[in-house]
């Protein structure tokens, strides 16, 4: 008999505690208890919402990607879209005639490097090459941006006189080339390029214009400089564009 009452006195006691153990974990104060290792959380943590808006397939909140900052952006600022209408006449013939320019020169200095036979000739043409050359460039991109086609050569006047440029040589050569792209034709070409900064409608035309003209301006001194040192005071053999000059190498007024 005392078995059967030690038996049922463990009994009770078991239960009490079981009783005791639920009351406590109605409270909402677990026993103390090391957590599982799965991913289950405990019933007072709430559960995590992902973009499913449930726990299955949720993105934790400790992965999830912090917004950007109000107002900032990835991209970078997006390059002025080329004009959808066409220049004004006067502007889109001064980039023409100044791309056949352009072209002219270049084409008859690579002339002068070929067949010419001083030294300051051939320098002179380099110094032709280098900033047409860089000039162009920039007057593509600007023809680009304003929606205008520009001509891929020089005039159908231009080729004819580089075609007779060709057929000279060597000091012959010399002097048909300042003849042709010396003092004179630097002085029209300033004068176009003056009238484009001064009487343009496009801002960026008459910019470019503007921008342009100190280069030419020194063109023209280095073609004067050429012109004076090899026919200036030679009366019988200058070129019809050079300059006189006094006894003391003054020019004629």
């Amino acid at each position: 008999m005392a078995f059967f009452r030690l038996q049922r006195t463990a009994a009770t006691l078991a239960a009490a505690g079981l009783a005791l153990s639920g009351a406590v974990w109605a409270q909402g104060s677990p026993p103390d208890v090391a957590p599982p290792t799965s991913a289950v959380t405990s019933p007072n943590t709430p559960p995590a919402t992902g973009s499913s808006g449930s726990q299955s397939g949720g993105t934790p909140a400790t992965n999830r990607t912090a917004p950007a900052p109000s107002g900032a952006t990835g991209a970078a600022p997006a390059a002025p879209a080329a004009s959808a209408s066409k220049p004004a006449h006067a502007d889109a013939s001064f980039m023409d005639d100044a791309a056949h320019a352009g072209h002219y020169e270049v084409e008859a200095a690579k002339l002068a490097l070929q067949k010419g036979q001083s030294d300051a000739v051939k320098s002179f043409a380099q110094r032709m090459i280098d900033d047409h050359t860089a000039t162009a460039q920039q007057l593509q991109a600007l023809a680009s941006a304003k929606n205008h086609k520009l001509p891929d050569g020089p005039s159908m006047v231009q080729k004819g006189k580089l075609k007779l440029l060709g057929t000279h040589e060597g000091a012959k050569f010399d002097k048909s080339y300042i003849d042709s792209l010396g003092p004179k034709a630097h002085r029209d070409t300033i004068k176009l390029f003056e009238k484009a900064a001064s009487k343009g409608h496009d801002a960026d035309v008459k910019a470019f214009a503007d921008k342009t003209l100190p280069t030419l301006r020194e063109h023209l001194t280095l073609a004067e400089q050429l012109d004076q040192s090899m026919n200036g005071k030679d009366q019988k053999n200058a070129t019809h564009d050079a300059p006189r000059y006094n006894k003391d190498g003054t020019p004629k007024k």
